[in-house]
Order: structure tokens, then sequence, then C-alpha cells
């Protein structure tokens, strides 16, 4: 009798874990869609585009409220399974790792790029109407904000060349 009850706990305990998981995936996604509507209410991203910031920040937000009820929802369904602290204290340790290595590969390219837009704004070697000539690229600024240079060339294309290859690049000014 004894043992049947003991296996009995155990399957309660499995079965409430992986409800408590599924249950953790559901409004994981349900908190994602309902945060980037009301984002996308509040017109976020277009306010950065306006002040010259291109980052996905509702996109960001709201995966990052996904992942973090994913993440509540693990802990919890491992919880009702019975596993020790230590073994949380691990998983809890490889995602927040997992995390950060997401976070750094997705600004991999901000970051360099926003760094050579402040060297270039404080040397002041490049204005928006200046004619340039960057590599085989001539024409006239048209924009330049944090992360790019985009550049009208002679047969009126627009050229968008990253803040960090226009730090790294040979320039020469023409007359206006």
């Amino acid at each position: 009798m004894a043992i049947l009850a003991y296996q009995s706990d155990i399957l309660t305990s499995i079965v409430a874990g992986v409800l408590i998981l599924g249950f953790g995936i559901l409004v994981g996604n349900l908190i994602a869609v309902v945060s980037r509507k009301a984002l996308q209410s509040f017109e976020i991203d277009r306010l950065l585009q306006d002040i010259g910031v291109r980052f996905p920040f509702e996109e960001f937000f709201s995966s990052l409220l996904r992942y973090i009820v994913y993440i509540a929802a693990l802990i919890l369904g491992l919880t009702f399974l019975g596993l020790e602290k230590i073994f949380l204290y691990i998983i809890l340790f490889i995602l927040l790792g997992l995390f950060i290595v997401f976070i750094l590969f997705s600004l991999k390219d901000f970051i360099p790029n926003a760094f050579a837009a402040f060297i270039i704004q404080f040397k002041q070697k490049l204005k928006k109407g200046d004619i340039i000539q960057i590599d085989t690229i001539e024409g006239k600024i048209i924009h330049m904000d944090m992360l790019e240079i985009q550049v009208r060339s002679a047969d009126n294309e627009v050229v968008v060349i990253p803040n960090i290859l226009v730090q790294k690049s040979l320039i020469t000014k023409k007359k206006k």
C-alpha cells in the first residue's frame, strides 16, 4: 500500500510539473502578444527611430517577458518534481548565461556602430549635406544616426554605410 501511495505521489508531482510548464508556455505567449500590442499602440519603435535609435524595442521587450515567464514556469515545474535546489540553481545559471549570450549577440552590431557614431560626432568630421567619397562611394550625406550614414550618389542611389566602416575608411570631403 505504501509503495502504491508513493508512486501515486510521484505521478501527481510529474503531472503537476508538466501542467505548470504547459501553462507557463501558454501564459508566456499570451503576455508577449499583449505586451507587443500595447507597445505598438504607443509607437515606441517609431519614436526611437525618430531620435536616431534603430532598435526593435517592442519585439525585444515582449520576447524578454515571454522568456521570464518560461523560466519561472520551468523553475516552478521542477520544484513540483521535487528536485533539489542545487539542480534548480544550475539550470538558472545556465539559462542566465544563455540569456547574456543572446543579449551580447543581439548587440554585436549596435555597440561598435554606436561607439563609432560618437567618435564621428565628437571629431565633427562629417555632417548632413557634406559631399564625401568613402572608398568607391561618392555622394551627399542625407542622413546620419547611431548605426549608419546614408549617402545619395550621383546616380540618385542611396547607399547605407555602417558607422564602423566610416570610422575605419579614408574619407575625402568634396567642396560643395
